[in-house]
C-alpha cells in the first residue's frame, strides 16, 4: 500500500497552472497531457517545495525470458518521450541471502525532463510499485541531487539528463536453484516547455541463484549513480516558521559559493522566493511558508553548492524545527561535525504530516453524526422516524435487531464506497466523495428508486420485502422481515446521503484516502457509525415506548405523507440529470419515471383484480418500457454551448465566471483579488450555502465594493481540472470555499468552513485582506461547530506531540 499512499498524497500537491487537454498516445495506451501556463524562461532562477502532479493511466510491458542462468534485464523500453530500463548491481542473487542493489535507468528525451522527490511547483516524482516473490523487500528510491528547473514564475526540481535511481532489495535465503523475477510498475512524469506527459511501465529483471558478485557491466553505472547523490552529512541544520516565511539555518564547515536548499517535504515552503545569507553560524535559506509549514517538525533537505575550488557538491541534511528562534537553535545545536554519518544514499521517506489515525477516526464519527443533520438524508431519516414509531409498540429484543441491521447495512455500503474509491484512485481516477454522482445514469437510477418507494408508502403497490425493504410494511410482525427492512435502508441511507458533506467529514476523509487501505477503510467506518449512531442508540434506549406514540391507523396516513418528500427527492434528481445532459434529457429522464409509475400502479391492480396475467404483462410491458428509455437518456444529450463566455451567470449580486486554472492564476498574478467556490447541482450542502450566504445582498454587496472576482468551479459532473484543485486542498469532494486577496499566490488561499453564513464569508474576506486571524463572532447555530473545529485542531497537535515524543 506503500505506492499507493505516495501516489495520492502526490495528487494533493497539484498546482494547477497546467490544464488538461487531449489525450497524448504513448505505447499505443492514451494518457492526459497537461500544457503550462506560458513559455519557459531560461534554466537560471531558483525556488523551494507544493507542485501539480496527476497520475493518470498509460502503460508499457516490459518482458524478456531468462537464458543459460545469466542475469537478464528487461530491454530499454521506449515510452513517447522517454526510455527506461530496470538493472541489478549484481549477476545473480546470494544464495545465503543479504541484498542486492536494483537500478531504475530513466533517460527523458532532448529538451524533456523528469522530478525530483518533492518536485515543487509542477510534476510528479518517479516511483516504483514493486512485484517481488515472498521474502523479498524493497527499500525506498534514492535520488541524485536534482537542480532548478523554471516555468514561468514557477520552479520544479527535477533532471534533463540520465539518471539512476537506485533501490536495495533484501533478499531471503534461497533454497532452489531456479532463475528469479523481481519486477514493478514505473510512473513518472516528463515534460518539456509545453506539455507534461505521464509515463508508465512495467520493469523487470531475471536474476539466477549464485554468490551474489558484481555485474561487470553494470558496476560502473551503480558507481557514478552513488557519486551523484548527496553525500549525507551530520551538519545541524534548523528551521523556524515566521511571519509567513520559513527559515532553515545550516551550519557549514567550510565556505560554500552558490548555494541552494531543496527541502523534500511538500508544502513545506514556496519556490519561488529563495533566498540565502551568510550568518554568524553559516547559511540562511529563506522562502515562503507552504500551506503545512506550520504542522511539519522535520524534513530532509539537499544542499547544492560550489567549494573552494569551483567544483559542485551536494549534502544530504536532517532538519528539524527549532523550538525558540533560529539562532538559538543553531548555537545551542553545537559545532559542526566534518564527514558523513551513514552509507551515501539518496532521499528516501521524508517528513510528513496530517492528522493522524485517531484524529482521523474521530473527526470521521462526528461527521457521520451531524450527516444525519443534512437536507440529502430527510427522506431516509423521515422513513426510520417512521420505524421508530412502530417499534415503539414492538419488544426490546425486535428494536434492538432493527437498530443493529440498520448499522450493519450503513456499514456495508461505506466499505463498499470506500473499496470503490480505493480502487479507482488505484487505478488512476482521482474519484472523491459523492463520484457516483456524476454520473447521469446513476442520479436517474436513483429517481426511479425514490418513485418506487413514493408509491410503495402512498399504498399504489405492495412487495412482500417492499422494495428491498425500504418500505417494508409498517405492521408486519416478521421479525426476519424487519431485519431485511432495516439492513437495505441502512443500504439506502448511505446512497442517498453521498450528495451531502458534513462538518468534520472532509479532513477525515482526505486522509484516508491519502493512507493505506486498511487505514482508509476505519475512517470510513467511523463515518458510517457515526451515521448510524443516532439510530442504534434509541432503539437500544429502555422504554422507547414511552417517549413515542403508540402505533395505530394513523400510521397509514403518515405513509402516504411521507411519499411527497421521495418525489421531491425524485424530481431533484431528475432535474440533475438535466443539468448534466440538458432538457432533453431530463424530459426522458421524467417519462421513465411516468413508465415506472405505470408499471408499479398496473402491478399493485393485478392484487385485486380477476384478470392477474393481463395486469402483470401491462406491468411488464411498463417495466420494458422505462428501462428502454433509461439505457438511452444519454442519446437525447442537448449539443453544449460554445465555452468562449466566461460568464457563468449570476448568483444573487454576484456575476459568475466559469471555473478554469489559468483564468483563476490569471486574477492572481494581476494583483486582482478572486473568490472561487467548488460547488455541484447534487450538493444540497452547496446549495444550501449559497442560498444562506453567496447569494444574500451581505455577500454580495461586501465582494462587489472589493472588486472580488467570483469563479464558479461547477462538479456536477466530473471534471479532472476540478478535481486536482479539490485535492491540492486535501479535500475529497465538494464544498470548498477558496479566497485569494491581492497579493496572494496560488497556494496562500484562505479557505473558509463548509457551512457559511453572510458574515462568516465577509469576515473571512476581510481577515484575509488585512492578513489577519478570523476572530469569528456569534454565528448562532454554527459557534458550536466553529469552535469544536478549533479545540479539534488544537488536540490534533497535542495528539501529534505526544507522538513524536514517544
Amino acid at each position: 500500500m506503500r505506492d499507493r499512499l505516495e501516489a495520492v498524497e502526490s495528487t494533493t500537491d497539484k498546482l494547477a497552472n497546467f490544464n488538461l487537454r487531449a489525450p497524448v498516445v504513448a505505447m499505443t495506451i492514451p494518457r492526459p497531457t497537461y500544457t503550462p501556463r506560458g513559455p519557459a524562461p531560461n534554466r537560471s532562477g531558483h525556488a523551494m517545495t507544493p507542485r501539480f502532479e496527476r497520475i493518470s493511466m498509460g502503460a508499457c510491458i516490459a518482458v524478456l525470458a531468462t537464458q543459460f542462468s545469466l542475469a537478464v534485464s528487461a530491454a530499454e523500453r521506449r515510452t513517447e518521450y522517454s526510455t527506461v530500463d530496470l538493472i541489478a548491481e549484481t549477476a545473480n542473487l546470494p544464495a545465503d541471502g543479504g541484498a542486492v542493489t536494483l537500478g531504475i535507468y530513466l533517460k527523458p528525451d532532448p529538451k524533456w525532463h523528469a522530478y525530483w522527490i518533492n518536485p515543487g511547483d509542477a510534476g510528479k516524482e518517479v516511483s516504483m510499485r514493486w512485484t517481488l516473490p515472498e521474502g523479498f523487500e524493497a527499500g525506498e528510491l534514492s535520488y541524485p541531487a536534482p537542480h532548478v528547473i523554471p516555468f514561468d514564475i514557477f520552479n520544479t526540481y527535477g533532471f534533463d539528463e540520465a539518471i539512476l535511481l537506485l533501490a536495495d532489495v533484501t533478499v531471503p535465503a534461497l533454497e532452489a536453484a531456479d532463475d528469479i523475477e523481481l519486477k514493478g510498475r514505473a510512473s513518472w512524469v516528463v515534460c518539456d516547455d509545453e506539455l507534461c506527459v505521464p509515463e508508465r511501465a512495467e520493469l523487470s529483471i531475471t536474476l539466477p541463484v549464485g554468490d551474489g558478485g558484481a555485474d561487470s557491466d553494470n558496476a560502473p553505472r551503480f558507481k557514478a549513480a552513488r557519486a551523484k547523490q548527496p553525500q549525507p552529512v551530520d551538519w545541524p541544520a534548523r528551521f523556524e516558521v515566521v511571519d509567513g516565511n520559513v527559515n532553515v539555518g545550516v551550519a557549514l564547515p567550510h565556505a560554500a559559493m552558490d548555494p541552494y536548499l531543496f527541502v523534500a517535504t511538500k508544502r513545506l515552503v514556496r519556490y519561488d522566493d529563495q533566498s540565502s545569507a551568510e550568518t554568524p553560524f553559516g547559511l540562511q535559506f529563506s522562502a515562503g511558508a507552504g500551506t503545512k509549514a506550520d504542522r511539519i517538525e522535520e524534513t530532509k533537505a539537499v544542499l547544492r553548492y560550489r567549494d573552494a575550488d569551483g567544483a559542485q557538491q551536494s549534502v544530504l541534511l536532517d532538519v528539524t524545527k527549532s523550538d525558540g528562534t533560529l539562532a538559538d537553535a543553531m548555537a545551542a545545536a553545537g559545532p559542526v561535525s566534518l564527514g558523513g554519518t551513514g552509507a551515501v544514499g539518496g532521499i528516501g521517506s521524508v517528513g510528513s504530516t496530517g492528522m493522524g489515525l485517531v484524529t482521523a477516526i474521530f473527526f470521521g464519527l462526528l461527521g457521520g453524526i451531524i450527516l444525519n443533520l443534512m437536507p440529502c438524508v430527510f427522506p431516509i431519516l423521515s422513513m426510520k422516524a417512521l420505524g421508530l414509531v412502530e417499534l415503539s409498540g414492538a419488544d426490546r429484543q425486535t428494536a434492538r435487531s432493527s437498530g443493529i441491521f440498520y448499522t450493519v447495512g450503513i456499514l456495508v455500503a461505506f466499505a463498499a464506497i470506500a473499496i470503490a474509491l480505493i480502487a479507482l484512485r488505484e487505478a488512476g481516477s482521482a474519484a472523491g466523495w459523492g463520484f457516483q454522482m456524476q454520473s447521469p445514469l446513476v442520479n436517474l437510477s436513483l429517481g426511479l428508486l425514490m418513485v418506487a418507494i413514493a408509491l410503495n408508502l402512498a399504498g399504489i403497490f405492495e412487495f412482500g420485502l417492499r422494495l428491498m425493504g425500504a418500505g417494508q410494511s409498517l405492521t408486519a410482525d416478521d421479525s426476519k422481515g424487519e431485519r431485511r427492512k432495516a439492513f437495505f435502508t441502512g443500504l439506502l441511507a448511505v446512497v442517498v446521503a453521498t450528495p451531502c458533506t458534513a462538518p468534520f467529514m472532509a479532513g477525515a476523509l482526505g486522509y484516508a484516502l491519502a493512507q493505506p487501505a486498511v487505514v482508509a477503510m476505519a475512517v470510513f467506518l467511523a463515518l458510517g457509525l457515526g451515521l448510524a449512531l443516532p439510530y442504534l442508540l434509541l432503539s437500544f434506549a429502555p422504554g422507547l415506548g414511552r417517549w413515542l406514540p403508540k402505533p395505530g391507523p394513523w400510521m397509514a396516513k403518515l405513509r402516504g405523507i411521507l411519499a411527497f418528500p421521495m418525489l421531491l427527492t425524485a424530481l431533484w434528481l431528475f432535474w440533475i440529470v438535466g443539468r448534466q445532459l440538458g432538457a432533453s434529457s431530463m424530459a426522458v429522464a421524467l417519462l421513465a419515471g411516468l413508465l415506472l409509475a405505470f408499471a408499479l400502479w398496473a402491478y399493485g391492480q393485478a392484487a385485486a383484480a380477476k384478470f392477474r396475467t393481463a395486469w402483470h404483462a401491462t406491468a411488464i410491458a411498463g417495466l420494458i418500457a422505462c428501462v428502454v428509455a433509461s439505457v438511452n437518456v444519454e442519446d437525447y444529450r442537448d449539443e453544449p454551448q460554445m465555452a468562449g463566455d466566461a460568464s457563468a451567470g449570476t448568483l444573487g449580486k454576484l456575476e459568475l465566471e466559469h471555473f478554469s486554472p489559468d483564468r483563476v492564476l490569471g486574477y492572481i498574478d494581476e494583483g486582482q483579488p478572486v473568490f472561487v467556490y467548488f460547488t455541484a447541482d447534487w450538493c444540497l450542502s452547496c446549495k444550501a450555502n449559497e442560498r444562506a450566504a453567496l447569494a444574500t445582498d451581505a455577500v454580495g454587496d461586501a465582494m462587489n465594493e472589493r472588486g472580488i472576482k467570483v469563479v464558479e468551479a461547477d462538479w456536477t459532473s466530473e471534471d479532472p481540472q476540478i478535481t486536482e484543485w479539490l485535492e491540492k486542498y486535501d479535500r475529497v469532494g465538494v464544498p470548498l470555499y477558496l479566497y485569494f486577496p491581492t497579493g496572494s499566490t496560488a497556494e496562500t488561499a484562505a479557505v473558509l468552513p463548509q457551512l457559511l453564513l453572510p458574515q462568516i464569508v465577509i469576515d473571512a474576506i476581510d481577515a484575509a485582506d488585512s492578513a489577519t486571524t478570523v476572530a469569528f463572532a456569534d454565528y448562532g447555530p454554527l459557534q458550536t461547530y466553529l469552535d469544536l473545529d478549533k479545540v479539534w485542531h488544537e488536540i490534533e497537535d497535542e495528539i501529534r506531540a505526544s507522538d513524536a515524543s514517544k
